[in-house]
């Protein structure tokens, strides 16, 4: 399968790495007590990936690239509403 760079794919990849980045310089404060903090982020890791999963599928059934773009773009924005709103980072 060839690499298609979509709007989705950046999206979940600047997510992951800023994951990875803030747990890289906050693990003393996220692994205090009894280390839930870690255990959030982790799971923030995990709807990277489901990001990532998303982009391929619809990469897959949408053969039109600004079709499955403008599908993107909305999950995009519902996945930053749901962890602004949502209650994750609130």
């Amino acid at each position: 399968m060839k690499f298609k760079l979509s709007i989705l794919k950046v999206y979940a990849v600047v997510f992951l790495l800023g994951c990875l980045v803030y747990t890289v310089y906050n693990y003393e404060q996220l692994s205090e007590g009894e280390g839930w903090g870690v255990v959030g982020m982790i799971g923030l890791l995990g709807f990277g990936g489901l990001l990532l999963v998303v982009d391929i599928v619809i990469m897959n059934l949408f053969k039109n690239k600004t079709t499955a773009n403008i599908i993107g773009l909305v999950v995009s924005i519902i996945a930053t509403l749901l962890l602004v709103y949502g209650g994750m980072f609130s």
